[in-house]
């Protein structure tokens, strides 16, 4: 199987509210982050954040 999904697939109703839970964590963290003065290590953590964010939803949307 490729890395790279051709298409997506259709998620339940429970994959879909895990995918709804996983956004707002992930908004209340930034939200947080947010707080912080502006500087080079608030941006790498925002960067790691998105980052993060992008691998649990590739998990919870992954062909199976």
């Amino acid at each position: 199987m490729s890395r790279f999904r051709p298409r997506y697939r259709a998620l339940s109703e429970e994959e879909k509210t895990a995918h709804d839970e996983l956004k707002d964590g992930y908004a209340l963290v930034e939200a947080m982050l947010d707080k912080l003065p502006g500087g080079r290590y608030r941006a790498l953590a925002l960067t790691a954040l998105e980052e993060s964010c992008m691998w649990a939803v590739k998990e919870l949307t992954a062909n199976r």
